[in-house]
C-alpha cells in the first residue's frame, strides 16, 4: 500500500539522473532512498525526529539523503534549490491555518519549470469515512487498525502531526497549487488494497484495485489522490 504511494508519486514527478529533489515531509524516508537510487540528489525534510533517526540508522545509504528536521512552512533551503519537490503523505498532517504558507515554500525552493507531485488521503473515500465515524464512536475505533484519526482541532497548543490528520481534497490542494504559481498537470485517486491484506491474497487483490481504478465513478473514491504539475 505505502510502496505504490511512494512510486506513483515519484513517476509522477518525472525524476531523471541528475536532477535535485526535495522530499517534504519524508518520514522513514523510503521515497527519498527511492529518489535517490533513481540518480538523483536528494534532500529530505520531517518535523517528526523519531522518524529520521529510525532512517538514519536502518536506511543503507542514510548518509547520502540529506535528511534534516524541519518545518515544512520554513525550510533551510535557498530559493530555487530544486527540480523536484515530493510529497507522500504529509499535507494532511500540515497545521490547516498554515497550509497556504507550506505550499508558497514549495513554489519558493523549486526552480522554474519544477515539478511538484503530492499525495494524501482522499476525503470522499470509504477509509476516510469510518475514520470519522470512528472519532464519534469509541468502540469503533477500538476495533480499528492503528491509524491517524481526525480527532485533533486547530490548536496550534496542543499539535502533534500522528493525531492531526484532516485530509484535502485534491481540488482543493489543486487550487492552492495553482494559486501558488503551480501549473495543474494532472490529478488522480488510487489505491484500494487495504493495508491488513493477507500476503497470500495480495495479487488477487492488485487485480481487484486495477479493475475498480478502471472505473471512473467508482475512482473518485480511492484511498489516496495525486495532484502533480509543474512551476511556471
Amino acid at each position: 500500500m505505502m510502496v505504490r504511494r511512494f512510486h506513483e508519486v515519484l513517476r509522477h514527478a518525472a525524476l531523471a539522473p541528475g536532477l535535485s529533489v526535495l522530499d517534504l515531509g519524508c518520514g522513514w524516508a523510503y521515497g527519498t532512498h527511492w529518489a535517490r537510487v533513481s540518480g538523483c540528489t536528494v534532500s529530505g525534510i520531517d518535523l517528526a525526529l523519531d522518524q529520521l533517526q529510525w532512517a538514519r540508522h536502518a536506511l543503507p545509504d542514510a548518509e547520502r539523503l540529506r535528511l534534516v528536521q524541519a518545518n515544512a512552512c520554513r525550510t533551510p533551503y535557498r530559493t530555487g534549490s530544486f527540480d523536484r519537490v515530493v510529497s507522500v503523505e504529509m499535507m494532511e498532517h500540515v497545521y490547516r491555518p498554515d497550509r497556504d504558507r507550506v505550499i508558497d515554500e514549495i513554489v519558493r525552493v523549486l526552480k522554474p519549470g519544477g515539478r511538484v507531485s503530492i499525495s494524501t488521503p482522499n476525503p470522499a473515500s470509504p477509509i476516510e469515512s469510518v475514520k470519522r465515524l470512528a472519532v464519534a464512536m469509541p468502540a469503533l475505533r477500538r476495533r480499528l487498525p492503528s491509524s491517524c484519526f481526525p480527532e485533533a482541532s486547530d490548536d496550534l497548543a496542543t499539535y502533534h502531526p500522528y493525531s492531526y490528520h484532516h485530509p484535502l481534497s485534491g481540488q482543493e490542494l489543486a487550487q492552492r497549487l495553482e494559486r501558488a504559481g503551480i501549473e495543474i498537470e494532472g490529478m488522480r485517486s488510487f489505491l484500494w488494497i487495504l493495508k491488513t491484506l493477507p500476503d497470500p491474497l495480495l495479487g488477487a487483490g492488485r487485480l481487484a484495485e486495477a479493475a475498480l481504478e478502471a472505473i471512473p465513478l467508482v475512482n473518485r473514491l480511492g484511498a489516496t489522490t495525486l495532484v502533480w504539475g509543474r512551476r511556471r
